[in-house]
């Protein structure tokens, strides 16, 4: 299993937001100048902080919690450096720091884009938006369409939090594109991209590996 893998499928089993925070920063970073924040450096300088190594083959940990052993390839627990950067600096349901199996809220999402872009989880520099909730009746897309196509046609990556109904639970995607009538979604837990109609993506119900899921709300940068 390869290192892109690793980065970019959720290393613990409530990292979802992570990943997204990460991916969603990342494509905006490619789209955008300016935004050069890194956290290869002294780690005295601040949480998350790692050597070039970390970097590329992740941060050894003794926490063996909800680790996704699938992605493990040495004897040596290591999770991908800038998931545990954006769970050390952006979560809100431990202290900062903490770099433990969490979930993260609609805030930790919005504070982990800013902090992957500006190393700020309270950056003025970008705004980042939550739109939607999770027990709408009414379908996302008929709400917030001219957001959600905003962001889209300017090749923007945006969080999709989906609501798995088999689970009853919730889950972030990333929506990579939309073209036409079709949704192309990017599965967090496993690394599968997801084709289906707008209809099912946030209405009916497209189907993953994770079961049957509708995308109830968003975080896009604005």
């Amino acid at each position: 299993m390869g290192i892109d893998r690793f980065k970019y499928i959720q290393n613990r089993k409530h990292w979802c937001w992570a990943v997204a925070c990460k991916m969603v920063g990342e494509q905006y970073k490619k789209l955008h100048i300016g935004y050069d924040f890194t956290i290869i450096g002294d780690s005295s300088d601040g949480y998350g902080n790692v050597t070039v190594y970390e970097f590329e083959h992740g941060v050894v940990t003794d926490n063996p919690d909800g680790i996704n052993f699938a992605l493990q390839m040495t004897n040596e627990l290591r999770v991908d450096a800038w998931q545990r950067a954006i769970v050390m600096n952006a979560n809100t349901g431990k202290n900062i720091g903490y770099d433990g199996d969490i979930a993260g809220d609609d805030e930790a999402k919005v504070r982990g884009i800013k902090y992957y872009l500006t190393g700020d989880i309270y950056s003025n520099r970008v705004k980042v938006e939550t739109l939607g909730f999770y027990d709408d009746a009414v379908p996302l897309l008929d709400r917030y369409k001219s957001q959600i196509v905003d962001s889209v046609s300017r090749q923007e990556c945006i969080i999709g939090n989906v609501v798995l109904r088999n689970m009853n639970e919730c889950h972030s995607f990333v929506i990579l594109c939309i073209s036409g009538d079709k949704v192309m979604l990017y599965n967090t837990a496993d690394g599968d991209v997801v084709y289906c109609s707008i209809e099912e993506a946030f209405n009916s119900g497209f189907r993953s590996k994770l079961g049957i899921g509708v995308i109830k709300w968003i975080q896009r940068i604005v």
